[in-house]
């Protein structure tokens, strides 16, 4: 009944199960019931509660603003509308639905179609923002809850973004103003998240060559349009992001959205098998995992953003769903294993292929993916490079970030300093943790 926003709902079986139990129970145990309500009623909408509240309810609330992403690999209208109906539990209030998508035939018409289901439905409310982009390929937990890959056929990725949590912006005006505000440091914005089709200039400097961004962008360039669906028709844009912000105190026990880890996995360009290529990307995913546990305090992810160049896949592996496998591995059973069921749910894993990605500069600051200068990961070349970023609500006195610069009490932030900027590159994998 909670739906973590200012409104609540009682469904009609939960008010026939209320008046049978007056019937069977003491007026005690009644009243009990109806104090553990008005209690995570004040929770969800924000106000003062005891100590005594329910821990339970304050649960509820805190999976309430959470991501959610669903892969639906079929054509069927029907079955999409009844996967994503049965395993999407949108409770809290919805900035924006993301609809990533493979080329297949009438693809506008069924992601339209789609949409218009769920909001009848009351999977989504009506009049949610919804954003249409077609990608090379998809990677994502499907609703059997096994992680997959589309690189070819039809598929649709649903990823429901919560207001509280995810800001999104649409053309490269209002993209280049989020881009700024993370290049200025903002003690508000994790990381933003980029996707940009032929047609957008976000990237391109004075000289109109492709330039640098600060290392806590991510994304990658999209195989066609990108539109923003409304009363039925789709308004193109040359771009679109998303800024991940930070929220803090949403339950009793100091959770929050604080810490963000961006990794490029560059080990395409090294290993010569098949087994050393899965073993590689293992490895560094395992690797950005246990970085995340120590520069996030141990918090637990709750999104993890996937841009996969569209060369990296069945023909680089010679296998299918290398890369979703080993990030559902790291990711998602450790995620239930690690919190009680019901308190924390596993983190919502989501992706794309790309023709081009971008992210922290593997060579640390040329534009020129095959450069072989800058930071090191191994005797030769490297192989991998990362940036992160910590927000801490709790600070008392003012810290420097990675750039040296002073932050207000309050708002504690700390940077990765030795990768400094993002760039486009070819044949990585860019894996943005978030949590």
């Amino acid at each position: 009944a909670i739906s973590g926003s200012t409104e609540t709902a009682i469904e009609p079986w939960r008010t026939r199960w209320a008046c049978r139990r007056w019937r069977r129970s003491p007026k005690r145990e009644i009243l009990g019931h109806v104090l553990e309500f008005l209690r995570a009623v004040d929770i969800a909408r924000g106000r003062c509660a005891s100590r005594g509240s329910n821990q339970r309810a304050a649960g509820i609330v805190a999976a309430a603003t959470r991501v959610e992403a669903l892969l639906l690999n079929t054509t069927d209208l029907d079955t999409m509308i009844d996967h994503a109906c049965d395993n999407l539990r949108v409770q809290c209030q919805p900035g924006c639905v993301l609809l990533l998508h493979t080329r297949f035939r009438r693809h506008a018409a069924v992601t339209q179609d789609l949409m218009k289901a769920l909001e009848e439905k009351g999977v989504v409310q009506k009049g949610v923002r919804v954003v249409r982009v077609q990608t090379f390929g998809l990677l994502g937990r499907t609703a059997g809850g096994h992680m997959m890959e589309v690189e070819e056929g039809a598929g649709v990725l649903l990823v429901v973004l919560p207001e509280a949590l995810a800001q999104v912006a649409l053309g490269d005006s209002a993209v280049v103003q989020q881009i700024d505000s993370a290049r200025r440091g903002s003690a508000d914005v994790l990381a933003t998240t980029l996707i940009f089709s032929d047609q957008s200039q976000v990237l391109e400097n004075e000289d109109g060559e492709d330039g640098i961004l600060p290392s806590n962008v991510f994304g990658g360039r999209s195989a066609g349009k990108i539109q923003e669906m409304k009363d039925g028709f789709g308004r193109e844009s040359p771009s679109m992001s998303i800024a991940w912000k930070r929220c803090a105190g949403t339950t009793p026990s100091g959770r929050s959205f604080s810490a963000a880890h961006l990794q490029t996995m560059a080990n395409g360009r090294f290993d010569p098998s098949k087994a050393g290529r899965r073993q590689s990307s293992e490895r560094l995913v395992q690797d950005q995992r246990r970085a995340f546990d120590s520069v996030s305090g141990g918090a637990t992810p709750g999104v993890v953003a996937v841009f996969a160049c569209n060369g990296r896949g069945l023909n680089w592996y010679h296998d299918q769903h290398v890369e979703a496998e080993i990030l559902g591995d790291v990711y998602g059973r450790r995620g239930q294993d690690a919190t009680p069921p019901g308190t924390q749910p596993p983190p919502a894993i989501f992706g794309m292929f790309c023709g081009g990605e971008l992210g922290p500069a593997v060579d640390g600051s040329s534009s020129d993916s095959d450069s072989d200068g800058g930071q090191q990961t191994s005797a030769c070349q490297p192989e991998s490079a990362s940036s992160w970023k910590v927000i801490s609500a709790s600070a008392t006195a003012p810290t420097q970030d990675g750039a040296g610069s002073s932050r207000s009490p309050g708002a504690a932030v700390a940077e990765q300093p030795q990768v400094t900027v993002s760039k486009l590159q070819g044949f990585t994998t860019i894996v943005g943790v978030i949590g």
